[in-house]
C-alpha cells in the first residue's frame, strides 16, 4: 500500500523534489557567492587602478617642466649619488660601467620618504632673455679712458625692467631662475677641464620680495650655487651677474625664468584594510619662502619609485606602487 498526499504526490516524491530544490538553491547561493567576490576583488582593483593613474598623470605633467632640475639639484639617490646629473657630451665608458650610469630614489616608510624637485612654472610664460646692464645704476664717464665707469647693482626690476618685459614674472613670492647658455666644468691643477664633471652654468634662484630676488636656507640646500669652475658660491644676484661667462663676445647671456620647487613626501596613515602601514603620498610647493599645504596624491601607497636608466639621457621613469589589501572577501565577511 502506497502513501499518497491529499495533491496525489507521495511521500517520496515529496522527499526526491525537496532535495532537487535544495541542490539548485545551493548552486545558486554558490554562484552569487563567487561572482560577489569576484566583483568585490574587481572593484578593489578599479579604484586603486584609478588612484594610481591620477597620482602618477600628476608626476608626468610636472616631470614634463623638469629640465631646470638637471645638473643644479643636488638631490642623492638611493647610492649617494647626484640623481640629476646629465652629461651630454660624454661616452660611456668615460664614466664607468652600467651601474655607475644609472639612478634610483625609492620612497617609503621604512627609509627615505621625500624627494625635491625643480621645475619650470611654464604657467607663468616662456624662459625669456635678460639684459644684465638693466640691474645696475652707471656711474658719470670719468675723464680717464682707459677706466671704466663705476656699477652699482640695483635691482633686476630696477626702472621695471622684468614687468615691463614678463609682467607675470615679478609677482612676489614667484620663485625665478637665472643662468646662461654656456656649460662649464670645473678646471684640474694642470690646466685640463674634468670631463668626469657634469657641465652646468651658473644659476642664481630666488622669490620675489618687493624689488629684490631673495634666496634663503631652504633654496640653497638643495640648489648648487657654486660657479662651475672656481666653486666659489654665487650668494648674490650681483655677484652671479659678474660671474656669468660671456659668449661669442664681451656681453654674457642671461635666460631669466620662473620655477617651482616641488616637495614629494609619504606619510604613514592607518588603515586596517592594508597587510601593512600605507602610506599617503603628497605633494607641495615652495612659495614665498615657504611650504603651500600639501595635496593628496594618493593613499595606501607602498613606494613611490624615480629611475634614471642612464646619466646619459634625461628619460626619468617612474612608479607609484599601491600596498596589497587584505582578502577583500574576507574583510567583507564573504
Amino acid at each position: 500500500m502506497m502513501l499518497m498526499n491529499k495533491k496525489g504526490f507521495t511521500a517520496i516524491e515529496i522527499a526526491i523534489g525537496i532535495g532537487v530544490v535544495a541542490i539548485l538553491t545551493t548552486a545558486v547561493l554558490a554562484t552569487q557567492l563567487m561572482v560577489t567576490k569576484e566583483q568585490v576583488k574587481l572593484q578593489t582593483k578599479l579604484e586603486e587602478s584609478i588612484d594610481t593613474n591620477l597620482a602618477e598623470r600628476v608626476v608626468f605633467s610636472d616631470l614634463n617642466a623638469v629640465e631646470p632640475s638637471y645638473n643644479n639639484l643636488t638631490v642623492k639617490d638611493d647610492k649617494g649619488l647626484s640623481f640629476f646629473d646629465y652629461y651630454p657630451d660624454v661616452p660611456a665608458n668615460l664614466l664607468g660601467n652600467k651601474e655607475a650610469l644609472e639612478r634610483n630614489i625609492t620612497l617609503n616608510l621604512k627609509g627615505r620618504t621625500e624627494l625635491f624637485i625643480l621645475l619650470q612654472d611654464l604657467g607663468a610664460g616662456p624662459l625669456m632673455n635678460y639684459d644684465p646692464v638693466a640691474a645696475y645704476d652707471i656711474g658719470a664717464a670719468p675723464a680717464d679712458f682707459n677706466k671704466s665707469a663705476t656699477l652699482s647693482f640695483s635691482s633686476l626690476n630696477r626702472n621695471k625692467w622684468v614687468e615691463k618685459q614678463r609682467e607675470s614674472f615679478w609677482k612676489n613670492g614667484r620663485a625665478l631662475m637665472l643662468d646662461t647658455p654656456a656649460r662649464l666644468r670645473p678646471i684640474n691643477p694642470d690646466g685640463s677641464v674634468d670631463m668626469k664633471i657634469a657641465p652646468r652654468s651658473p644659476i642664481y634662484i630666488g622669490y620675489v620680495d618687493g624689488n629684490a630676488l631673495k634666496i634663503d636656507a631652504t633654496i640653497k640646500g638643495l640648489i648648487d650655487t657654486t660657479e662651475p669652475e672656481s666653486g666659489k658660491t654665487l650668494a648674490t644676484v650681483d655677484e652671479f651677474l659678474r660671474a656669468a661667462p660671456s659668449i661669442g663676445g664681451g656681453q654674457s647671456l642671461i635666460r631669466m625664468r620662473a620655477v617651482r620647487l616641488v616637495r614629494y613626501y609619504l606619510e604613514a596613515h592607518e588603515d586596517l584594510r592594508y597587510a601593512g602601514t600605507p602610506a599617503n603620498l603628497y605633494k607641495s610647493i615652495y612659495e614665498n619662502g615657504q611650504w603651500s599645504s600639501p595635496y593628496l596624491m594618493a593613499d595606501g601607497v607602498e613606494e613611490f619609485q624615480l629611475r634614471r636608466d642612464s646619466v646619459l639621457k634625461r628619460m626619468i621613469y617612474f612608479k607609484v606602487k599601491k600596498m596589497d589589501k587584505k582578502d577583500p572577501t574576507k574583510t567583507a565577511g564573504l
